[in-house]
């Protein structure tokens, strides 16, 4: 009679340990190794570029008054139906939401060009009457846009920067700037540093 514990593991011990195995390891998130931080930026910064150049377009095509507004890490296309601002319901405008190390910010006065673009010197709005639009509304909604394309083609003069910090050594930044009528411009790091 052979002993046991000669014997080794049987078929079944084998393909439970496997099973286990592969459990434990699609159990595991692996990071996103595929792109660089710079490529995610420089991509997202590309595409807002692509889409507000599509809005120019959008607005001459529609003759319509077209709009460009952003929170803190989301962005969204608006249109004016003649009475209140309305976020764009078809592609490619839908609302982008950013990843949450990637920042929006925008410069809307003190550009140095501002000053020979007509749509700088034209008051969109009453500041008391945006306070109350925005009182009321929902804090998700996009209520007023901060960039304004006319439906000649005109843009309201702008500097959009998106920054990438992920809170340790990483910080990236790229600009939009607009500055008469599209397409607009896109400056890479690089770009900003021979400004």
């Amino acid at each position: 009679m052979q002993n046991r514990a000669n014997k080794g593991f049987t078929l079944i011990e084998l393909l439970l340990v496997l099973a286990l195995m592969g459990f434990l390891f699609s159990s595991i998130t692996l990071p996103d190794m595929s792109k660089s931080p710079y490529d995610k930026v420089e991509q997202e910064a590309k595409k807002v570029t692509a889409l507000i150049d599509m809005l120019s377009e959008y607005a001459v095509l529609n003759n319509a008054i077209a709009g460009f507004a952003i929170k803190e890490n989301q962005y969204a296309f608006l249109v004016f139906d003649g009475q209140s601002w309305l976020e764009i319901p078809e592609a490619p405008f839908y609302r982008v939401e950013l990843e949450e190390a990637i920042t929006l910010e925008i410069a809307l006065d003190g550009l140095e060009w501002q000053e020979q673009n007509m749509l700088a010197s034209v008051k969109w709005v009453d500041e008391d009457e945006l306070e109350e639009l925005t009182k009321d509304a929902d804090e998700e909604a996009f209520v007023f846009p901060q960039v304004f394309i006319l439906p000649s083609g005109e843009i309201s003069p702008f500097e959009l920067i998106m920054n990438y910090n992920d809170g340790y050594d990483i910080d990236i930044s790229f600009h939009v700037v607009g500055k008469f009528i599209a397409p607009v411009t896109l400056l890479s790091p690089a770009d900003l540093e021979e400004r």
